[in-house]
């Protein structure tokens, strides 16, 4: 009875020696869609972060492999069929997708943008619209309120003792607002300084409180000022709910939009979007923002097309595959890889924003 245990024992062995064989020798095939900076293509050749990644992955589990192109709709349907054995452009993870195959430990997480147009704008009388705008006054009126609050109180302090320098009256009251207001700017002329202990104790107060005060006020002027130097009708995410945009079509950003019925336009690809921006078509091309700085930095539309990041929709690229076992082994490397301190060095090579 062991000796024919032992027999079909070695026949099953030799029977599936050779699938074992096969298995390890076995080329994968690779697919990618081009997708900048993440995977570049340069005559033929393709680099970019994904590439990189992908080749570090297959060096440390001794695979063979070979790449195949695909434009994305093309790839979704081959990972599914399993045509491929791993897709490894930056695919989102969406709950549609992972109905169909499975997903590697996420690489790089990221946010969803929108580009839109903006002008540049010198125009003196823009400034000066800008200077005297509602947005000013609401930042000057509170400041005049707390410079008149400090200012009376340093005369009621003030009046009965040193009636040189803080007088009786309404002109007093003004030398009070005058002393505060040379306090808060730092200018500090001299010429009215309270003498008595709570008048000083005031001042002492009055000296710290004004340079965070004035510290912060300095720090909206000049950013509102910068800001408005680039005039956009975009500068939120609500705002895509009254405008014109675009995305790419079949993405995770179109599922996105469709969740929230948004409308919009479908666009093959960043490139094509851009250019709809820029010529008017659209008003905001909405996508990743890793994908959307890269191509916007890298083209003519630097300096008339800005990116505006948002909060909403986070989402988390991965390689693709029909087969759970071989996502199993690679999620494990990738892991090794992504908490790595050469990861960092990787994503600065493409100028990518680190992320921890």
């Amino acid at each position: 009875m062991r000796y024919l245990y032992s027999q079909v024992q070695l026949i099953l062995f030799l029977l599936l020696l050779p699938v074992f064989v096969n298995s390890a020798n076995e080329e994968l095939k690779v697919g990618f869609q081009v997708k900048p900076p993440f995977v570049i293509e340069n005559n033929n050749q393709y680099s970019g972060l994904c590439i990189d990644l992908w080749k570090k992955v297959a060096d440390s589990l001794d695979i063979k492999f070979s790449f195949i192109k695909y434009e994305l709709d093309g790839l979704l349907q081959s990972v599914e069929n399993g045509d491929v054995n791993i897709a490894i452009s930056p695919l989102t993870v969406t709950a549609s997708r992972i109905q169909k195959f499975g997903f590697t430990q996420p690489y790089y997480i990221t946010n969803l943008a929108f580009a839109t147009k903006v002008e540049k704008s010198n125009d003196i009388l823009a400034f000066l619209s800008d200077l005297f705008s509602i947005t000013f006054l609401k930042a000057f009126i509170p400041l005049f309120m707390i410079i008149l609050i400090f200012g009376v109180t340093v005369w009621l302090l003030e009046n009965k003792r040193n009636t040189e320098q803080f007088r009786k009256g309404i002109s007093g009251v003004g030398d009070g607002i005058w002393w505060s207001a040379t306090t808060m700017s730092t200018v500090g002329y001299g010429d009215k300084a309270p003498t008595t202990f709570w008048g000083r104790i005031l001042g002492m107060i009055w000296m710290f409180t004004a340079v965070i005060v004035i510290s912060g006020l300095t720090a909206s002027v000049s950013s509102s000022l910068t800001v408005h130097n680039l005039k956009s009708e975009v500068s939120n995410f609500e705002d895509l709910r009254k405008i014109h945009v675009g995305c790419v079509t079949g993405t995770g950003t179109a599922g996105f939009l469709d969740q929230y019925k948004i409308r919009y336009t479908n666009y093959n690809d960043v490139e094509e979007g851009l250019k709809a921006v820029n010529d008017g078509t659209i008003k905001a091309f909405v996508y990743d923002d890793a994908i959307l700085n890269y191509f916007v930095k890298s083209s003519k539309f630097n300096e008339v097309i800005k990116v505006i990041p948002s909060s909403y929709y986070k989402e988390y690229f991965s390689f693709a595959s029909n087969n759970n076992e071989l996502l199993k082994r690679i999620s494990e490397v990738l892991i090794g890889i992504i908490e790595s301190d050469e990861w960092e060095r990787d994503l600065e090579k493409y100028h990518i924003e680190y992320r921890n």
